[in-house]
C-alpha cells in the first residue's frame, strides 16, 4: 500500500506492539502529567498546525512528536546526519511525517494506537521474535497554544455541540468574537443565512475569509447583511441589494479539514482586514477511500418559540411578511462527503450538500388613509430558503519536492420574497459564488515556494414577477386591492482574480541568531458591476374628481373605473449597467528571529488598491520570551497595524440614482415636471483607507495537562468610512468614523485527552470581557451617518453618535466545552455551556428634555445561560460500513431573554431546539 507514492513497509505487528509497550513504560519515566494508554485511533484522522523549520531531522522529529502526540520508535542512529525541509501548515500526522522524511531515505511503520516506527533497511535485524529496534521516545502533546490564534481541527468541527450549519457557527468558543444580538432570535430561526461576527470590536464586514489560500470575501455591499424577504431594494433612491453576507461562500462545515482564526498578532501574509482572519482548509486526500452520506432534520414541533403575549396570536397565525415570525417550518440538510484515490499520486475529496427551510406566513392587506381604514383580508406566501454547496479538492504529489492542489467551490443561496406588504409581486433572491483555486508547493534546496492562483465570482440578484408597480385609488374604493407589481430584475457581481507568491527561506544562523525569512507578492484584479435588467417603473394615479379623498364618477358613465383617474406621476429607473475594474498589489517581508529564550517577529506589508488609490504600510511586530527555557511559560507582546477593505457601495450610490427620472403630469396628460439627478464622481471624496492599530500582551502557561492563555488586546481604529447626505440628497462619504475596543480573554485547553477507563475526554474553557466605543450608531458604518442630532443622555446633552454601540456590544462571554469519546461504544458526547451578558444600549424614551431635545435612557438586556448537548453514535453495521446517528439539543433548559429594542418589535431568543442527523460511511 502506498501513500502518495511513499511506501509503508509492513512488518511483524508483534514487534511493533512490543516496542510500543516499551515506549509506554519509558513515557512514565519522563514525567508526563498523564500516562498515555494504548487506544485505537487512525493517525490520519486528526490535523495539526505544524511550524517546523528546515534543519536537523532529529530536532524536527522531536517537534513533530510534541505537536502531534504520536509515539515514535526506532534506532536513534537513523536520525544522525540527516536534515529535513521542514513543514508548515495544517496536516495530519501522516502527511506531516511524509514531508519531514522526504529525501532522507527513511520510511515508517504504523502500529496500533498512536505508535509509529521509523525504518531504514540498514538498521533492521530480524529474529524469531520479530524486528529488533532501539526504542526512541519523545513526550507527546497536542498543538502548542498560541495567544491570538485558534485552531479548530476536523474532529472538533464534526463533534462540536450545538447547531453548526456554517463557518461562523464554529467560532462561538472564541473569546475575541462577538455575534449580533439578533443572531439567536427565535424570529429568524428558519432562515439559512450565516451569522455575522465582530472580532475585537471591529465591523463584521472588516474580517478576512480565506479558503485554501483564496480570498473569499464579498465586497459588494456586505454592511447591509440582514435578510431581505421584503423590500430587496429602495426603488425611490435606488440602492444596492441587501441581505447578502461578507462571505462569498456559505461553507458547509462538513467540507472542512481545519479552521484557523487569527484575532491578534496576525502575520504579514494576510492583508485587507481590520477585525480578524478566518482561514479554512478543505479536506485533503489521505489514502483513505470512503463515502459518507447524511440527512439532518429539525422542525418547529421540536422547538420552543417565545414571543411577547401581545404578539402571540399573530405569531401562531404566522402574521408577518418579512420572515419575522416562523411558527411552522421544516429544515432539512442532505450531505455527501468522500475521498477517492485516482492514481498513485492523485487524490480527490468532495462534499456536496443541500440545506432547505420551508415556512409559511400571512399578512394583512390593509390600506389606511386620512379618511378610511380598509382591510382586504389576508395574503399568504410559502417561503423556500435553500443553500447548495459543492466543494472539490484535488491533490497531486508529483514528487518529494512538488505538490499541486486544486480546489473547486460552488455555493448558492436562493429564497422567495414578497416585494412589500403593499406591492405583492413575488421575487426570488439569490446569492451565488463560484471559485477555482490552484496552490503549488515547491521545495527547493534552501526553502519553499508557495504559489496560489485563484478566480472567483460572487453575485447577488433578484428576479421579480413584475417590473412595474402602481397604485390605483379607484380600485381601493371599488373593493379591490389598489397596489400591484414589483421591483423588477437587478444583478450585482464581483469577479476576483488573485495571484500570490510566497517564499519561505530555510532557517539559517547568523552568529547566535536563527533567522527565518518570508517574502511575498500578491496581485489582484477585481471587476464589479451593478445592473438593472429592464426598466423599473412606478406609476401613481389620482382621481380626476374627488370629495373628501374619495374618487367620484368623473366621466358620468355610471361606474367607478380607471377612466375616472389619471396618471399623476411616473418614475423610471432605466435599464442600465454600472461597471468598474480595480487592481491591487501587496508586498510583504518578515523575519522570525530566535535568540536563546527569545523570539522576535518583524514584518512589513505594503498595499496599493486602485479603489481608493492609497499606498498603505502595515508594520507587524511581536516578541516572545520563554521565561524558564522549557516552553512552559511564555510571554508574548505585539504592536501591529491592519488596513481594512473598501466596498463597491462607495462607488455606486450617486451613479445609480442618476438613472432615475421622475415625471409628473397634469390631468390632461401633459408633462408638468421632469427631474433627474446628476452623476457625481466617487474620486471627489478622496477617502483614506480605514485602519486599526493593535497593542497586545499575552501569557501562555502550562498547568499540568492544561494550556492557559491570558491575553489583552487594544484596538484603536481610525478613518472609518461614514456616509453623510448633501442638501441635494446625494451621498457623501468621509473618514469621520472611529472606534476603540479593549478585550481581555482567558482560555484553558487540554494538550492531551484525559483518559478514564475506556473514555477519552477533551475540554476547553474561555471567558472574555470587551469594552467598545464608537462614534457610529450601527455596525454598517459606511452606510451610517455621523449624527449631529442632540439628545439628552445620563444627565447631559450629547450627540446621538456618542451613544453606546447598538449591536455586537456584548460585554462578556463564557464558553465551556467538553467532548467525551466512549471508545468501546463508538459514542461521542459533546456539551457546551454558553454564558452571554446582555449588555446595554440607549433607547429613545419618546420624551423631551428641553427645546425638543429627546431623552434617551439605558436599555439593559438580561444575561443568558444556555446548555447545548449532542450525542453521536457510529456503530459498525457491516464489514467496512459504519452507521451514524446524532441527536443535538440546543438550549436544553429552554432559557430565553427579551432582546427587543423598541415597542413595535418584540423579539426573544430561541428556546430549546432539537435536530436529528442520520447517515452511514462506507
Amino acid at each position: 500500500m502506498t501513500l502518495f507514492g511513499l511506501s509503508q513497509r509492513r512488518k511483524n505487528n508483534r514487534c511493533v506492539l512490543s516496542l510500543f509497550f516499551v515506549n509506554t513504560l519509558l513515557a512514565g519515566g519522563v514525567g508526563m502529567a498523564l500516562t498515555p494508554t494504548v487506544y485505537a485511533e487512525s493517525i490520519s484522522a486528526e490535523t495539526y498546525s505544524f511550524n517546523i523549520s528546515a534543519g536537523p531531522l532529529a530536532k524536527a522529529i522531536n517537534d513533530f512528536a510534541a505537536i502531534s502526540g504520536v509515539y515514535l520508535g526506532g534506532n536513534g542512529q537513523l536520525l544522525q546526519g540527516k536534515n529535513t525541509q521542514g513543514v508548515e501548515g495544517n496536516y495530519s500526522a501522516r502527511q506531516a511525517l511524509d514531508l519531514l522524511l522526504a529525501g532522507t531515505g527513511l520510511s515508517y511503520e504504523i502500529g496500533e494506537g498512536r505508535s509509529i516506527v521509523l525504518i531504514d533497511s540498514n538498521y533492521i535485524s530480524e529474529g524469531s521474535d520479530g524486528i529488533t529496534l532501539a526504542p526512541l521516545l519523545v513526550q507527546g502533546q497536542q498543538n502548542r497554544a498560541e495567544a491570538g490564534k485558534q485552531v479548530i481541527d476536523q474532529n472538533e468541527i464534526e463533534s462540536m455541540a450545538g447547531a453548526n450549519e456554517n463557518l461562523t457557527d464554529l467560532l462561538k468558543g472564541n473569546g475575541s468574537v462577538r455575534f449580533s444580538r439578533s443572531s439567536s432570535s427565535s424570529a429568524n430561526s428558519a432562515t439559512m443565512r450565516p451569522d455575522e461576527v465582530s472580532i475585537n470590536g471591529q465591523s463584521h464586514y472588516q474580517n478576512l475569509f480565506v479558503i485554501d489560500g483564496m480570498s473569499a470575501n464579498n465586497d459588494l455591499n456586505p454592511g447591509n447583511a440582514e435578510d431581505s424577504f421584503t423590500n430587496p431594494i429602495s426603488p425611490t433612491n435606488l440602492s444596492m441589494l441587501s441581505g447578502s453576507s461578507s462571505q462569498s461562500f456559505y461553507v458547509d462545515p462538513s467540507a472542512l479539514d481545519s479552521v484557523e482564526v487569527y484575532d491578534s498578532n496576525v502575520p504579514v501574509e494576510f492583508g485587507g482586514f481590520m477585525g480578524g482572519v478566518v482561514s479554512s482548509k478543505l479536506k485533503r486526500y489521505d489514502s483513505d477511500n470512503y463515502t459518507s452520506i447524511k440527512y439532518a432534520v429539525s422542525k418547529d414541533d421540536w422547538d420552543e418559540m417565545h414571543v411577547d403575549e401581545d404578539f402571540e396570536e399573530d405569531y401562531e397565525e404566522g402574521e408577518s411578511y418579512s420572515g419575522e415570525y416562523t411558527p411552522e417550518y421544516l429544515k432539512q440538510r442532505y450531505t455527501i462527503t468522500g475521498a477517492q484515490g485516482l492514481s498513485e499520486k492523485l487524490g480527490l475529496t468532495y462534499t456536496a450538500s443541500r440545506a432547505t427551510s420551508n415556512f409559511a406566513q400571512v399578512y394583512d392587506k390593509r390600506v389606511k388613509t386620512k379618511y378610511s381604514d380598509v382591510n382586504y383580508g389576508h395574503q399568504g406566501i410559502e417561503y423556500d430558503d435553500t443553500v447548495d454547496n459543492i466543494m472539490l479538492r484535488f491533490d497531486y504529489r508529483a514528487n518529494n519536492n512538488l505538490n499541486i492542489g486544486s480546489s473547486i467551490m460552488y455555493a448558492n443561496r436562493h429564497h422567495d420574497g414578497l416585494t412589500s406588504a403593499t406591492f405583492d409581486s413575488a421575487f426570488i433572491k439569490s446569492h451565488k459564488a463560484v471559485g477555482i483555486n490552484t496552490d503549488i508547493e515547491y521545495k527547493a534546496t534552501n526553502g519553499r515556494l508557495l504559489t496560489t492562483l485563484s478566480y472567483n465570482e460572487a453575485s447577488d440578484s433578484i428576479q421579480s414577477d413584475d417590473s412595474t408597480y402602481s397604485y390605483h385609488p379607484v380600485d381601493r374604493e371599488s373593493g379591490r386591492w389598489p397596489y400591484s407589481g414589483g421591483y423588477g430584475n437587478v444583478n450585482q457581481q464581483q469577479n476576483t482574480t488573485n495571484l500570490k507568491f510566497d517564499w519561505l527561506q530555510n532557517a539559517f544562523q547568523v552568529g547566535r541568531f536563527e533567522h527565518s525569512l518570508r517574502t511575498g507578492l500578491e496581485l489582484g484584479f477585481i471587476k464589479q458591476f451593478y445592473q438593472v435588467d429592464g426598466d423599473i417603473i412606478n406609476e401613481i394615479f389620482a382621481c380626476r374628481d374627488a370629495n373628501n379623498g374619495l374618487c367620484l364618477d368623473a366621466d358620468n358613465d355610471g361606474s367607478l373605473d380607471r377612466d375616472d383617474e389619471y396618471l399623476r406621476s411616473r418614475n423610471i429607473i432605466s435599464d442600465n449597467k454600472f461597471q468598474k475594474t480595480y487592481h491591487s498589489i501587496g508586498i510583504y517581508f518578515s523575519d522570525m528571529v530566535k535568540y536563546g529564550d527569545w523570539s522576535y517577529y518583524a514584518g512589513i506589508r505594503a498595499d496599493y488598491d486602485s479603489t481608493l488609490e492609497n499606498l498603505n504600510f502595515s508594520p507587524r511586530l511581536t516578541a516572545e520570551w520563554d521565561v524558564f527555557s522549557d516552553q512552559k511559560t511564555r510571554i508574548k507582546a505585539g504592536a501591529n497595524r491592519y488596513y481594512g477593505r473598501s466596498f463597491f457601495q462607495y462607488e455606486v450610490n450617486n451613479t445609480l440614482r442618476s438613472w432615475r427620472t421622475a415625471t409628473t403630469f397634469n390631468e390632461d396628460g401633459s408633462v408638468k415636471t421632469v427631474k433627474q439627478r446628476e452623476d457625481t464622481s466617487f474620486s471627489d471624496y478622496d477617502l483614506k483607507t480605514p485602519y486599526s492599530d493593535e497593542i497586545s500582551i499575552g501569557v501562555v502557561q502550562q498547568i499540568g495537562f492544561l494550556d492557559a492563555s491570558l491575553q489583552f488586546v487594544n484596538r484603536e481604529s481610525r478613518d472609518i468610512v461614514t456616509r453623510a447626505e448633501t442638501e441635494d440628497g446625494l451621498d457623501y462619504y468621509s473618514n469621520e468614523g472611529r472606534s476603540s475596543t479593549d478585550t481581555v480573554s482567558l482560555t484553558l485547553s487540554a494538550r492531551n485527552p484525559l483518559e478514564l477507563g475506556s473514555t477519552k475526554n477533551y475540554g476547553s474553557f474561555s471567558i472574555s470581557y470587551q469594552e467598545s466605543e464608537t462614534n457610529t450608531l450601527t455596525s454598517a458604518s459606511y452606510e451610517d451617518p455621523i449624527s449631529s442630532k442632540e439628545i439628552y443622555y445620563k444627565g447631559s446633552v450629547i450627540y446621538e453618535s456618542q451613544l453606546p454601540k447598538s449591536d455586537f456590544n456584548i460585554p462578556y462571554n463564557v464558553n465551556f466545552a467538553t467532548r467525551t469519546e466512549f471508545l468501546n461504544w463508538h459514542v461521542i458526547w459533546a456539551n457546551t455551556i454558553n454564558v452571554k451578558s446582555g449588555g446595554t444600549i440607549a433607547k429613545d424614551t419618546k420624551k423631551d428634555y428641553a427645546n425638543g431635545i429627546p431623552i434617551y435612557d439605558d436599555l439593559k438586556f438580561d444575561e443568558l445561560i444556555t446548555l447545548d448537548t449532542s450525542i453521536e453514535w457510529k456503530p459498525e453495521l457491516f464489514e467496512s460500513v459504519e452507521g451514524y446517528l446524532k441527536v443535538s439539543i440546543d438550549n436544553v433548559f429552554d432559557d430565553y431573554i427579551d432582546v427587543s429594542t423598541n415597542s413595535n418589535n418584540y423579539s426573544y431568543t430561541l428556546g430549546r431546539s432539537t435536530s436529528l442527523e442520520v447517515g452511514m460511511r462506507f
